[in-house]
């Protein structure tokens, strides 16, 4: 008995001594808009285009989704299987130059003849360190690891490339980086080696959002928020959220009256392929709140 109750106070004296990482925070003043892919509502989406306009737009964050090539190139790109005239092919299975002979304005033009520019005709997929040196430290990243299973190692060579850049090192309000995710050991190998880095962790419900009381303790290892579909948000839930810490960023809302309600509901941040649309409201609420 005695040697029980002698190791059961030495665990409890470790447990002690070695105080558990503390999770990233995230900005808590105003709702983030966060450019989805870019203003792709404007320009081919994952393109410096698409960011440009975003950053000219105002928007807190540009999201990129990553995924890798064959030959370990980290490429800004959405769907794993790139259509190209004659044959369909996963983005796993080529070459980063091969990748680049996809044409990414084409189908924009089409798709989009308001807003089509011949300029966009020649654009093509560019890969995570072009981004960079192209923004460097001027914009705030929002980066969604793609399908991590598919690409082993994705983690680290994202991390690596971060660090390279030095945009892990930043000690502004605003985290020059977050990182979110489908895939929940994706992102813990994250946390364990970069706990700074704000995480998200995405979901998909088929009606309204819900997380267990399981779900709510396990995020609350890693996470410093979740990520829904804009269609599921109630108040409810988002100040069930915030009551455990957790951030609440609703995707991907492009009409005007759904971002209103989700205000209202209290999110922290939203994707919108309209970032301009996100910025005037969250102005225009700010200025009704200040009067």
């Amino acid at each position: 008995m005695k040697k029980i109750l002698l190791l059961t106070f030495l665990l409890i004296m470790s447990g002690c001594t070695q105080p558990s990482v503390q999770r990233a925070p995230l900005p808590t003043d105003d709702l983030l808009v966060i450019a989805h892919r870019g203003a792709s509502a404007y320009a081919p989406d994952h393109t410096l285009a698409a960011y440009e306009l975003a950053v000219q737009m105002g928007s807190d964050y540009i999201e990129l989704d990553l995924q890798l090539t064959k030959d370990g190139k980290l490429v800004a790109f959405h769907d794993t299987v790139v259509s190209f005239p004659t044959v369909d092919r996963a983005i796993m299975d080529i070459t980063f130059d091969e990748l680049k002979l996809y044409t990414l304005g084409e189908e924009f033009n089409a798709e989009n003849p308001k807003y089509a520019s011949v300029a966009y005709e020649d654009l093509r997929v560019i890969g995570l360190d072009e981004i960079i040196r192209h923004f460097g430290h001027t914009v705030n990243y929002y980066i969604e690891i793609k399908s991590p299973s598919s690409y082993p190692g994705i983690e680290t060579e994202l991390l690596r490339q971060l660090r390279a850049h030095g945009l892990l090192s930043s000690e502004n309000d605003m985290p020059k980086v977050v990182i979110q995710s489908f895939d929940a050991d994706s992102l813990k190998k994250v946390f364990d080696r970069e706990p700074t880095i704000p995480l998200i962790k995405l979901y998909t419900f088929n009606k309204t959002a819900h997380l267990s009381k399981k779900e709510l303790r396990d995020l609350s290892n890693y996470a410093s928020g979740i990520g829904i579909d804009g269609k599921t948000v109630t108040k409810k839930f988002v100040d069930a959220m915030h009551k455990e810490g957790l951030d609440v960023h609703a995707f991907t809302v492009n009409d005007e009256e759904m971002m209103r309600t989700l205000m209202i509901h209290g999110v922290d941040g939203i994707f919108t392929d309209n970032p301009d649309i996100a910025v005037r409201l969250r102005d225009e609420k700010s200025s009704m709140d200040a009067n």
